[in-house]
């Protein structure tokens, strides 16, 4: 009951703050911004952007190591602009988009920064278990964007962390206070970090499939049975199975959701087994 209460009254606070834009909503870093300004010129030139994307070490960092990975072509790259005319400019903004999104789930406070990591591994195996059920089902050109919704479908969760964290200073300060535990300062997470991730999604300006994912995660969407969302709610619900996820969850509903998933999307045994393969090995390698 006590859980309850403090959700309700942190989404109150929430709501009430993006109502009159209060709310600590992060921005997109300096250059992210930059470069996705830049994109949006119908005219812009492969040598220009390189020239801006040179300005930041590890946006450049980044790219020359996923242009030289075997999913672009595995080697041969050494030089950005080559790295950005392999890439490509759809898959440069999920990039864009993705380094952002990191630092996000980046904290200072040590407690916040496991619980963060934890958050981000299962935002990161979302992402690549989505991306690859898209490419399964001969969806190849929705790739990125079921990547990107998977990416940032909780984005809003550690945005509640910090403001759970200002909170339990204040309270802290008085004679006598207490604060709850770790199980129900997750349970308080997940259950009021959504507007706080659709209010982001509208400040970063993201594309409306990604906010659609965010908006909700509960059912499929019998209407477009093979859209982003439906994937992102299957691999969701695959990768709390899996144990990759921070706070409590029914086995039953994630059980329920993934049967459901499997009918609705056509994953037979062999593609799940695709999807799960060394998942925790390589939300590792993606996470670093």
């Amino acid at each position: 009951m006590a859980n309850e209460k403090l959700a309700a009254r942190m989404e109150e606070i929430i709501l009430n703050r993006i109502a009159t834009e209060k709310l600590a909503i992060p921005v997109l870093p300096v250059m992210a911004n930059r470069c996705l300004a830049a994109l949006r010129d119908p005219n812009l030139s492969i040598k220009r952007l390189t020239a801006i994307i040179e300005q930041d070490p590890l946006i450049a960092a980044r790219l020359l190591r996923l242009a030289n990975t075997a999913t672009y072509g595995a080697g041969g790259v050494r030089t950005l602009e080559g790295a950005v005319g392999r890439l490509g400019l759809a898959k440069l903004k999920t990039i864009l988009f993705e380094l952002s999104a990191r630092q996000v789930f980046q904290s200072r406070d040590a407690r916040i920064a496991k619980a963060t990591r934890t958050m981000w591994d299962h935002s990161v195996a979302v992402a690549l278990m989505a991306r690859d059920l898209t490419a399964l089902s001969s969806k190849a050109e929705e790739m990125d964007t079921a990547y990107l919704a998977g990416l940032l479908h909780d984005i809003g969760k550690p945005v509640v962390a910090a403001m759970l964290l200002e909170a339990e200073k204040l309270i802290a300060s008085a004679p006598g206070a207490g604060w709850i535990s770790s199980d129900d300062w997750l349970e308080v997470i997940g259950k009021v970090h959504r507007p706080v991730a659709l209010a982001l999604a509208q400040k970063w300006s993201l594309p409306e499939d990604v906010t659609t994912t965010i908006r909700d995660l509960s059912d499929y969407d019998t209407a477009a049975r093979q859209g982003a969302s439906n994937f992102v709610r299957f691999a969701n619900a695959v990768a709390k199975r899996e144990g990759i996820y921070a706070g409590d969850y029914s086995m039953d509903d994630v059980e329920a959701l993934i049967m459901i998933g499997r009918s609705l999307l056509d994953v037979n045994d062999e593609i799940l087994g695709k999807l799960t393969g060394g998942l925790k090995e390589r939300v590792a390698i993606q996470g670093d």
